[in-house]
C-alpha cells in the first residue's frame, strides 16, 4: 500500500457519510466545544499555549486548570474511541463500551505521550536549538528556521506514533495489544508510512506558519481557528490508524496479553 492509498483510503471513511460521520463523533466533539467555551472563561491562557503566547510554565497550577485539561484529553480520547469502534465495525469490536475500556484507551495515550515526550527532550529539542542558533543572527530565530525544525521534529515523531499506535485502535475495540505488536504489524508499511507522516508534518508546519502570520493571540481566535482543524486532523489520524488496523491485522490478530 502507497502513502496516497492510505491517505485516500483514510479520507474516504470521514468523507463517504458526513452525516453520520457528525452522529458518530458528535457527542464527543459538543464536550469539547463546551470545555474550549468554559476555558475561555475560566483559564483563556490555557488556550494560548500551542500558539506560544503563553509558555506552559506559566500557567496557574489550580484544580480548575486541571480539571479542564483532564476533561478535554477525555473528551478527545473518547472521540478516538467513538470512531474507532465506528469504522472497524462490529466483526473486530469484542467488548462493549465501559469505563474500564475508556481508560485503558487513556492510559495507552499516556504512555505513548511519554515516549514522544523522551525521544523529544533526547533527540528532537537539540536539533531546535543547534537549528535555532545557526540559522538566525537576530535575538529571535527565523521564521524559516522555526519552519524547517517544526517539520523536521514533526516528521519523525508522526512517523514515530503511527508505528506504535495501532495499541490505540485496538484497546477501542476491547482487543489490547502490546507496542511491539505494533511496531511489528507496521513494519510492511514503514516506507509508506514516512509519506503519511510528511503529509501531516507539512499540515502541522503550515498551520503554525499561518497562526504566526495571522498573528493569533487573543483565545478567542485561536480557539475558532485551531479546534475545527485539531477536529479534523484529530479523525484523519484516527481513521488512518483504522485503516492500518483493518489491512495489517484483521486476518492474522496478535495473540492476547
Amino acid at each position: 500500500m502507497t502513502s496516497s492509498k492510505l491517505l485516500m483510503q483514510a479520507t474516504r471513511l470521514l468523507t463517504q457519510d458526513p452525516v453520520k460521520t457528525l452522529v458518530v463523533v458528535g457527542p464527543a466533539a459538543l464536550v469539547m466545544v463546551a470545555v474550549c467555551a468554559m476555558t475561555m472563561m475560566l483559564a483563556p491562557e490555557l488556550l494560548s499555549v500551542g500558539a506560544n503566547v503563553v509558555a506552559p510554565a506559566d500557567l496557574p497550577l489550580n484544580g480548575i486548570t486541571a480539571l479542564l485539561v483532564m476533561t478535554f484529553i477525555f473528551s478527545y480520547a473518547l472521540m478516538a474511541i467513538l470512531w474507532h469502534r465506528h469504522t472497524l465495525g462490529d466483526t473486530h469490536t469484542s467488548q462493549p463500551m465501559s469505563v474500564p475500556l475508556v481508560l485503558g484507551y487513556l492510559w495507552r495515550v499516556l504512555i505513548l505521550a511519554l515516549i514522544q515526550l523522551f525521544i523529544s527532550l533526547v533527540f528532537v529539542v537539540p536539533l531546535i536549538l543547534s537549528n535555532q542558533n545557526g540559522g538566525s543572527t537576530a535575538d529571535a530565530p527565523s521564521l524559516i528556521s522555526i519552519l524547517i525544525t517544526t517539520f523536521l521534529s514533526q516528521l519523525f515523531l508522526v512517523w514515530l506514533s503511527l508505528r506504535l499506535s495501532l495499541i490505540l485502535p485496538a484497546a477501542a475495540i476491547g482487543r489490547p495489544m502490546r507496542m511491539t505488536h505494533s511496531w511489528n504489524y507496521t513494519r510492511p508499511l514503514a516506507g509508506p508510512l514516512w509519506g503519511v507522516a510528511a503529509v501531516l508534518a507539512l499540515f502541522n508546519t503550515a498551520l503554525t506558519a499561518a497562526i504566526t502570520h495571522l498573528g493569533l493571540k487573543t483565545p478567542i481566535f485561536l480557539l475558532m481557528f485551531e479546534l475545527p482543524v485539531y477536529i479534523l486532523e484529530g479523525l484523519l489520524i484516527f481513521s488512518i490508524l483504522t485503516t492500518i488496523y483493518a489491512r495489517q491485522i484483521k486476518h492474522n490478530p496478535p495473540s492476547p496479553i
